[in-house]
């Protein structure tokens, strides 16, 4: 009897700690992100790496696959995210008994490739097969040692961002020759492009519902952490300083923010100190506490915003 019962006990302990692996790692959110008309991103935010099993699928309408084994999923992400995007249009999520499936349902008659990049931080990018993504835009995969940017804050009042060029006038009858004026040397162009091995901010997102705080993602290509500081003034505000950094082709002026704390999001360019400046506009009458997290294998930055306990009003 005594055999059977220690028999029973090794098979329970064995079932249990089968099913340990699906407890082990969960999917806490899912971003969408288009970069442009050929490249769509999806960001998996899940409590430790998982890489998980993808294939494509083209029975009836295309389709992309991954399976997430021994991962779970959080409640508060929907079974259907309507994405509408030019290459992905929805993202679907089944649970499974040891897996969590995710499914893009893609946009029919586009032919499409895709890789996945990062740990905690997983970034699936699809492109158009006959466009490869553009440089600077996918994060490297080899971590990139940390540069200490010089600690300063920016004065709009000292210095101004270059208003756009003019347009052109309309051409008028040029003078003879022997009157003509030497040429004057042709304007930069408002938004130039990054020059090569320069750090470029992609993009900014903002989510309100983690169950850390209000998020600010910040997507570079390298390893390049911002100056933070806050303004306590009648209206608080949170600047983060990216030095010697570009703008993304696609990156907006500002960013809708409809969080409890962060209220707007504006992203300012100093083309002739290059530089990137986002402001964060956040509500009155708080205490705040900011947490700064940097992903080196991802290049992503993340500054996480909570109310702190207290009269005093701070900004750490």
């Amino acid at each position: 009897m005594s055999r059977i019962i220690s028999a029973a006990a090794l098979a329970l302990l064995t079932v249990l700690f089968r099913c340990l692996p699906a407890l082990a790692a969960q999917i806490e959110d899912i971003r969408f992100e288009a970069v442009s008309a050929n490249e769509e991103r999806v960001h998996f935010r899940l409590s430790q790496p998982v890489d998980p099993h993808s294939f494509p699928m083209k029975d009836g309408s295309p389709r992309m696959v991954f399976d997430f084994s021994g991962a779970s999923v959080s409640k508060r992400i929907k079974n259907n995210i309507e994405t509408k995007g030019a290459l992905i249009q929805r993202i679907r999520i089944g649970l499974h008994e040891n897996k969590t499936r995710v499914v893009f349902d893609l946009v029919p008659g586009r032919q499409v490739k895709s890789f996945k990049e990062g740990g905690k931080i997983l970034t699936v990018v699809v492109h158009d097969a006959r466009v490869r993504p553009e440089p600077g835009k996918a994060a490297a995969a080899a971590p990139v040692r940390p540069s200490t940017p010089a600690s300063m804050i920016w004065s709009p009042t000292a210095e101004k961002t270059p208003p756009p060029p003019r347009p052109r006038a309309e051409e008028k009858p040029r003078p003879p020759a022997a009157a003509q004026e030497p040429p004057k040397p042709a304007a930069p162009p408002s938004n130039p492009k990054p020059s090569a091995g320069m750090t470029v901010l992609s993009s900014v997102l903002f989510e309100k519902n983690s169950n850390r705080g209000e998020m600010i993602m910040f997507r570079l290509n390298k390893f390049h952490p911002p100056v933070v500081f806050g303004l306590e003034e009648k209206k608080p505000r949170v600047v983060c300083d990216f030095q010697d950094t570009a703008a993304g082709e696609r990156l907006p002026e500002s960013i809708p923010a409809d969080g409890k704390h962060v209220r707007g999001i504006r992203i300012e360019r100093d083309e002739a100190g290059r530089k990137i400046r986002v402001v964060l506009d956040l509500a009155p009458d708080n205490s705040y506490d900011l947490q700064q997290v940097f992903f080196k294998n991802d290049n992503l930055f993340v500054l996480i915003i909570n109310p702190l306990a207290g009269p005093a009003k701070r900004l750490n």
